[in-house]
């Protein structure tokens, strides 16, 4: 459906890429549904309440679960946009997409618990700060001491988060540098090249903030996870800084 509205209204990009890949693909297709599956794990993979209690007690995660499925969307629009610019379908691609895949579905349950129990936390807090005292947060205040994690422990879901967010913008970016190189074959204009560099530093930007969160990790041991997750917030500011450089190295081209 996304594809046949592209088809009727535009057959570039508003940065003026055009597109190649408006026919979904099969691969694609598979693509599409692996990530459907991912996000129904997301929901499927908590239990299912047996009482009112334990209902309204369910609802304090649905921070996590915002967080979870924004960032799952947010790679599959990465994934699709891939898709529509470039119209791959050759081995290196799907080797590629395989992969990509592989990691996806291997990721879905550390993500679901890191933000699970950081949404959750958040969410308590506020409550707390108006004043609640209901049993249904009582019930999730006792299920996440049980759940607390220990410093060790801390530094390792560090390390398994940042590991897969690192393996995911790899892939993205190994396949653009692909890309890249099939630029003839692609037949690439000089400002389609010009965005798919871009699309490759802006990878390699995504890949070096999860490697700088996780060598702090590494370096400081499981008490420096606070620290390590809040190095996370230098992505919006990593590539809108990025952004505005590609703008005016841009400008200097025309």
């Amino acid at each position: 459906m996304l594809k046949e509205l592209l088809r009727k209204d535009r057959e570039t990009s508003k940065e003026g890429f055009r597109y190649r890949g408006l026919e979904s693909s099969r691969l694609e297709n598979l693509t599409d549904a692996i990530f459907g599956f991912a996000i129904t794990l997301l929901v499927i993979s908590s239990e299912v309440p047996t009482n009112y209690l334990e209902l309204q007690a369910s609802m304090y995660s649905f921070i996590g679960f915002i967080f979870c499925t924004m960032l799952l969307l947010s790679i599959w629009n990465k994934q699709s946009e891939f898709f529509l610019h470039y119209g791959l379908q050759d081995r290196k691609t799907k080797v590629l997409n395989f992969l990509f895949l592989f990691v996806l579905l291997f990721y879905v349950y550390p993500l679901k618990y890191l933000f699970s129990y950081l949404g959750t936390v958040i969410y308590v807090r506020i409550k707390l700060a108006f004043g609640d005292d209901s049993d249904a947060l009582n019930l999730v205040i006792d299920d996440l001491s049980k759940s607390d994690l220990t410093t060790v422990q801390w530094g390792d879901l560090m390390i398994r988060f940042g590991l897969g967010l690192f393996f995911i913008y790899f892939i993205f970016m190994i396949k653009h540098i692909n890309a890249l190189k099939k630029k003839v074959e692609l037949q690439l204009n000089g400002n389609e090249i010009f965005i798919t560099k871009t699309f490759i530093q802006s990878y390699a930007i995504l890949i070096g903030i999860p490697l700088l969160s996780m060598l702090v990790v590494l370096l400081f041991g499981g008490k420096s996870a606070p620290i390590s997750g809040f190095i996370y917030l230098l992505i919006p500011i990593a590539l809108s800084i990025h952004k505005k450089y590609r703008n005016k190295r841009k400008a200097l081209i025309v």
